[in-house]
């Protein structure tokens, strides 16, 4: 058996239309990729943002001078008012104008210097702390220090309100992502604090 001879074809001449779409392919490819990632680090920083404000922290203060049928009392109180828990950097007290050491330890509160120097006859005290690295929860309060007196202390006792002129707190809290750092002083009059760490 003999090989039949197929003619020769003349190559297919591309057309104009046909050169541009293979030139410009790749160039689409390329854009289509670079917009899929660009859109991918969007969504994403934006949802570490949403994030971030979903757990955003406010720490409101409370001073309270009241009576009630046991006698008076001075009240100092935060309540976690943010989105989020509070995470505390410093607690700091005032005794007189002059930061003490507020370290928190199981075996002593920072209160006893406070407590040592304003208590009197009669008068009941409790007192809180926070320490370094604290969750205050959202939507909490916390009584800080309480101090109350019987309805009739006596004529020589110093007035109750005089303690919320000696003595002031200050705290320092972040986001449990380490931003949206705040401050609250409890304080009926200014006290030159220390700057909150950032």
């Amino acid at each position: 058996m003999s090989d039949i001879q197929l003619p020769d074809l003349p190559d297919a001449v591309p057309g104009n239309r046909d050169g541009v779409l293979r030139r410009v392919q790749p160039v689409l490819t390329l854009l289509i990729a670079v917009a899929a990632i660009t859109l991918a680090i969007w969504e994403g920083l934006e949802n570490r943002r949403h994030n971030r404000l979903t757990v955003q922290p406010r720490v409101g203060a409370e001073v309270e001078i009241r009576g009630d049928s046991a006698g008076r009392y001075v009240r100092l109180a935060v309540e976690s008012t943010g989105l989020g828990p509070a995470v505390i950097r410093t607690f700091r007290i005032y005794l007189d104008g002059v930061a003490l050491d507020t370290l928190v330890t199981s075996a002593s509160t920072p209160w006893k210097p406070v407590i040592d120097a304003i208590s009197s006859d009669g008068m009941r005290i409790s007192a809180h702390a926070f320490g370094t690295g604290y969750f205050f929860p959202a939507g909490q309060r916390q009584i800080l220090f309480e101090a109350r007196r019987p309805p009739d202390p006596g004529a020589d006792a110093p007035p109750l309100t005089s303690i919320l002129d000696r003595v002031a707190v200050q705290i320092c809290y972040c986001s449990i992502y380490g931003s949206d750092c705040g401050e609250t002083l409890l304080s009926i009059k200014t006290v030159a604090t220390s700057a909150c760490a950032r």
